[in-house]
């Protein structure tokens, strides 16, 4: 369980164990074939990609995590704890979706998900 996570040095709310914070990790390849038909690969980088679920948000909480990641400034430091050590990725955000559920105090968001790919 990721203990602290931060954008841009900022700690966000972290995501509710035990499935609201993944990582996947891949390789991204170049690839083709020679005249034999034989394939050919080169490793061209290892990447990450992360995943955030939160079944409900405060209308605060979002914000400032929007405030992060949903900028004209497309890429972001993300920082988390994996297995006991601080680890850093230089990242971009894909889909933001989140359901409002209002009451007739503060805002709620649900099943706000998100992922942020490495650069």
């Amino acid at each position: 369980m990721p203990e602290i996570i931060k954008i841009d040095g900022v700690q966000i709310k972290t995501p509710p164990q035990p499935d609201g914070f993944a990582i996947s990790r891949y390789n991204l390849t170049k690839a083709g074939r020679v005249a034999n038909g034989k394939m050919t690969m080169d490793l061209v980088a290892k990447k990450r990609k992360f995943f955030f679920k939160y079944p409900v948000l405060s209308g605060t909480e979002l914000n400032k995590i929007l405030n992060l990641i949903d900028t004209n400034k497309l890429f972001f430091e993300l920082s988390y704890v994996e297995n006991g050590v601080t680890k850093k990725a230089t990242c971009y955000v894909g889909e933001i979706p989140s359901n409002l559920f209002r009451t007739d105090g503060p805002w709620y968001w649900t099943n706000v998900e998100f992922n942020l790919i490495e650069q």
